[in-house]
């Protein structure tokens, strides 16, 4: 694979009061594709083996949402409010139209973004997320995502239990993305991002009385819904649903994988990206 620097450097833009920081880099045409990062997470936690060759084909552009990492303010408590902020900064930038890639939280902030602002939308990708009152995981999970952290063990522990499976060709590959991800410059979020981002998920994640599912049928957008085999953080069964009720969707699951299967096979998953953004026709 060809070697493609990520820039470690933001340009900041300044839109509604909020200074958001991003980075754009990768091919000078094509539509752009605006990347949503997993819940805690920066700009800085995307790996590099997968950005590249998306990067290799189209303009990437990562940001921080509003009081995540280098942008500034207080992160809101609902993903309704997230996406509103998402759309903000993609129209200061003066895009007419944008593909997106939401990873886990972001890929429910993606869903609301396309209910709100649907023509600033060509195509999506969802990855390792749910829909609205989807299924939820075992409320174990909601508390060790609550948990302070401890020492650095702890964290790691967390971090490999959350995204990657028991097996030991899972975690050895969880190993090595983590230390592509963490060879670059690091932002940490706030305590504040992180009660903020479990008050809206937990939102989220609040049964309806309708449980057809039948919002999803106003996304009609080209969408790739993509998870591992067994995601304990935002079950599995949750892109089963998107898939389903979606009306212009496909589904890739991929082997002996979770939550991260996008950095455990980063190009493969990326192979996968470009192939569902070059499509003329779903």
């Amino acid at each position: 694979m060809t070697t493609f620097t990520i820039p470690t450097k933001s340009t900041f833009i300044e839109a509604n009061g909020t200074r958001f920081a991003y980075r754009k880099f990768g091919a000078e045409s094509g539509t752009p594709v605006v990347f949503l990062v997993h819940f805690r997470g920066t700009m800085e936690n995307w790996d590099p083996n997968m950005l590249a060759p998306i990067a290799k084909e189209r303009p990437v552009i990562l940001f921080d949402n509003k009081g995540v990492g280098e942008t500034n303010g207080r992160t809101p408590e609902t993903i309704t409010e997230m996406a509103q902020d998402a759309a903000t900064f993609i129209k200061a930038l003066g895009l007419n139209q944008v593909d997106l890639l939401g990873f886990s939280i972001g890929g429910m902030v993606v869903q609301e973004l396309a209910l709100q602002e649907g023509h600033l939308i060509r195509r999506i990708i969802i990855a390792g997320s749910s829909p609205e009152a989807g299924v939820n995981p075992d409320p174990v999970i909601f508390e060790r995502m609550n948990r302070h952290e401890g020492n650095v063990n702890d964290a790691l522990d967390d971090f490999m239990f959350f995204f990657y499976r028991s097996t030991e060709t899972s975690k050895a590959a969880g190993m090595e993305s983590l230390q592509r991800i963490m060879n670059q410059k690091q932002v940490e979020s706030s305590d504040q991002v992180q009660a903020a981002q479990l008050k809206a998920v937990a939102k989220w994640a609040q049964p309806k009385t309708n449980h057809n599912y039948d919002w999803l049928q106003n996304i009609p957008h080209p969408v790739l819904v993509t998870n591992g085999i067994e995601d304990v953080m935002v079950p599995t069964k949750n892109s089963y649903i998107l898939a389903e009720n979606l009306p212009n969707a496909q589904l890739i699951i991929y082997p002996d994988s979770g939550h991260g299967h996008l950095f455990q096979f980063p190009e493969l998953f990326a192979e996968n990206v470009n192939s569902f953004l070059d499509a003329t026709a779903l």
